[in-house]
């Protein structure tokens, strides 16, 4: 969410709990248009609202996408941009298709656009794994390794942002 998103939000709770008693106020403490704050208190959209018909993805969908590349990358897998494009294309699918026959596909710049909206994922370039490392590890051992990790996880209430992968590249 914007900055200037989240200080309406924040007004418009505000005025909802008394915190601030007119627009004007509000308008002043959060440094927000007066003008806006009218609009969205008789109900009016947000620019992402109003815009969203013009997106790929709907609102919820993107921070989903979001959500689920922060997971991945957490756990030691970052994820490629071209998988990234896969999973928005697969999310949009079932309700683009309901809606029309064809859709286009998304575009080479979707990828780093929608980055450039979230700059708190970082691409990283993913290394290849020298064939030796992954020669004697089995589908078994890694299942029973993320069972065991999201096992830890729950059970001490860690957050995504105190997990750090670190190997002999460093801390990421």
């Amino acid at each position: 969410m914007a900055e200037s998103e989240r200080k309406v939000q924040l007004a418009l709770a505000g005025l909802n709990d008394g915190t601030y008693t007119s627009i004007g106020q509000a308008s002043r403490a959060l440094e927000v248009s007066k003008t806006t704050l009218h609009r969205r208190v008789k109900g009016g959209k947000s620019r992402a609202q109003g815009k969203e018909n013009q997106q790929l993805l709907t609102i919820p969908e993107e921070p989903a996408l979001a959500a689920w590349i922060e997971r991945s990358t957490a756990t030691g897998n970052p994820v490629q941009q071209s998988f990234m494009r896969d999973m928005a294309e697969q999310l949009r699918k079932p309700r683009v298709t309901a809606q029309i026959e064809f859709a286009p596909p998304m575009g080479e710049t979707w990828v780093p656009q929608f980055l450039n909206c979230h700059p708190h994922l970082k691409t990283k370039l993913a290394k290849t794994i020298e064939s030796a490392r992954i020669k004697h590890v089995t589908k078994e051992q890694v299942t029973n390794f993320f069972t065991e990790f999201y096992g830890i996880i729950e059970r001490r209430d860690i957050k995504l942002k105190d997990i750090y992968n670190v190997d002999e590249t460093g801390i990421s």
